[in-house]
């Protein structure tokens, strides 16, 4: 057997920095899914007045495939936040076939939120400064949470949903603007949305047909699913990140990913007042790898409070 190569020995350095000065939590349940479960990494020597924001990684994945485990492949993300003194989790979640778009927003995305804050005196985490982000579907989870009103349930039984999921601060790489496909319509035409999108127009919801939609249950989910609609000026920070360029004849992939999302929220998140730092690629900016902007972005705000 001969010597490691140098490529491996880093990579095994590079692996072990996490648990050298943080505790480690893997696979734990927040649900009774099998799906429902997150990791988490905690920096060490945390006191209950300084207690560590945490940072929640949601994969993208189109609601159909995907792994927090991504996060576990790059631990110099994992590095970089806690030297900036931030836990950060990565979750799984339901996919499609196991629930509507709109149960796994308020179960599964926002369900975690409320889990970690009601358990964020045992894992050192300070409740008050919680993040998301996430890329594609991850990105539009993170800018859900970020525009929806609080989920916070004083009356039910279950005091886990009397926890707020309210955030402070949104990463949205390479997202949606909305799901609520009538907006796309508005903005990307019906004929291209119809043609990219097809029957995921209702059937996200689990709906039968896009009349559906135009029921009043059918209204009330694209209400909930809104981002856009839901922006308003007491929304918190947000980065709108794009790593793609423009295309005269977009695929499938650039259609959901269009910089135009991005542009779209950023001009009205702009004139709604909301603090915004946006990213494309398209535009002439300069990127960093998409966590390591999110990161430093949610540092900005914990610095400016």
């Amino acid at each position: 057997m001969g010597l490691p190569t140098l490529a491996l020995i880093l990579t095994v350095l590079i692996s072990s920095v996490p648990r050298a000065f943080a505790k480690e939590y893997l696979d734990q349940s927040y649900g009774p899914h099998p799906r429902q479960t997150f990791d988490l990494w905690t920096p060490l020597q945390k006191t209950k007045k300084t207690r560590a924001p945490l940072v929640i990684y949601i994969h993208g994945g189109g609601w159909q495939a995907g792994t927090k485990n991504e996060l576990r492949k790059n631990p110099g993300l994992i590095d970089l936040a806690l030297k900036k003194g931030m836990a950060i989790a990565s979750i799984e979640y339901r996919f499609l076939k196991h629930a509507p778009l709109q149960t796994i927003m308020r179960e599964d995305i926002g369900g975690f939120v409320q889990h970690i804050r009601a358990k964020a005196s045992s894992y050192s985490i300070n409740p008050r400064r919680v993040f998301a982000y996430g890329v594609s579907a991850g990105a539009s989870a993170s800018l859900w949470l970020a525009t929806h009103d609080d989920l916070a349930d004083p009356k039910n039984r279950d005091p886990v949903k009397h926890e707020s999921t309210r955030i402070s601060g949104a990463g949205h790489l390479n997202g949606q603007l909305s799901y609520d496909f009538m907006v796309w319509y508005e903005f990307f035409g019906k004929e291209a949305t119809d043609r990219f999108m097809g029957e995921q127009v209702y059937s996200r919801y689990h709906l039968k047909s896009i009349e559906d939609l135009f029921t009043p249950a059918g209204e009330a989910i694209r209400e909930d699913l809104d981002s856009y609609g839901n922006l308003s000026p007491d929304d918190p920070p947000l980065l709108l990140w794009n790593s793609l360029q423009d295309q005269t004849e977009p695929d499938y992939n650039h259609f959901v990913h269009s910089p135009n999302h991005t542009r779209i929220l950023s001009k009205r998140a702009t004139e709604l007042g909301i603090r915004t730092q946006t990213e494309i690629k398209a535009d002439g900016a300069v990127l960093r790898e998409g966590g390591v902007s999110a990161l430093q972005f949610f540092e900005k705000i914990l610095n400016q409070r």
